[in-house]
């Protein structure tokens, strides 16, 4: 019975990651673009001019921070953004998205004063495409070996981290203007090709669909529409 409730809960999810859906800007009264709590959006393609154009709104209260760069998307590249927020553009703008429900993608807001974000031994943070650059720094704790490395996190340029250590970020800007990135960790979740991704809270189990040629490859998949011979076999991966 378990297992048939899994492969349910999978259809389900892959019928709504396979749903894409188009805002058209700029932002009115009727025409907006809200995240829910529990829920996430993954931006897959981007249009328009958003430079000096764009605010987000992140958590429940307090003003839109004003994003004075950000970056259209390049080939390979999504942007994610973790509920409750909302993404507020002044000038004409056109992005592709997918929504997510129950993820385990965060958005963290960052101000000009460094915050931390530590991340566990055998953890490993992977970090979305950054709508515009973030100082960054990683120190790992001398009972790991010690170091530490300042560098930036680009537009287009994903990133991973592995604990144990700290993740530092700050913008380099000064209020009202502010930056955010979205990531999650990447145990609690995975990556499907085409950059559609499920997450779930630590624990669950990660169910992917595989598809083979010849019984003997497979390789994950997602729904979506192919031009491989009918012989293709596919089958349910789950693993806890």
């Amino acid at each position: 019975m378990k297992s048939i409730c899994m492969i349910a809960l999978f259809i389900a999810l892959a019928g709504l990651l396979a749903e894409a859906e188009m805002f058209i800007g700029p932002t009115t009264s009727t025409n907006r673009l809200l995240v829910p709590t529990n829920s996430a959006i993954i931006i897959t393609a981007t249009f328009g001019d958003f430079t000096n154009s764009t605010q987000v709104q992140l958590g429940d209260g307090g003003a839109p921070i004003i994003q004075s760069y950000f970056a259209p998307l390049e080939n390979g590249t999504v942007y994610a953004l973790a509920g409750p927020a909302e993404l507020i553009f002044s000038n004409a703008v056109l992005f592709t998205f997918y929504r997510l429900t129950n993820s385990a993608i965060y958005s963290q807001g960052i101000a000009n004063d460094p915050i931390g974000i530590s991340i566990a031994s055998n953890k490993t943070m992977h970090v979305f495409g950054v709508p515009a650059p973030v100082n960054a720094s990683f120190n790992r704790p001398i009972s790991a070996g010690g170091g530490s490395l300042s560098f930036m996190l680009e537009p287009n340029s994903p990133a991973e981290f592995t604990g144990p250590g700290t993740l530092l970020l700050n913008s380099g800007v000064l209020p009202p203007y502010a930056k955010f990135i979205s990531y999650f960790i990447a145990e609690d979740g995975f990556v499907m090709p085409g950059q559609r991704v499920i997450a779930g809270p630590s624990g669950s189990f990660a169910i992917s669909v595989e598809k083979s040629i010849d019984l003997n490859t497979w390789s994950p998949v997602l729904m979506e529409n192919t031009s491989d011979p009918v012989q293709a076999y596919y089958r349910l991966r789950i693993q806890r």
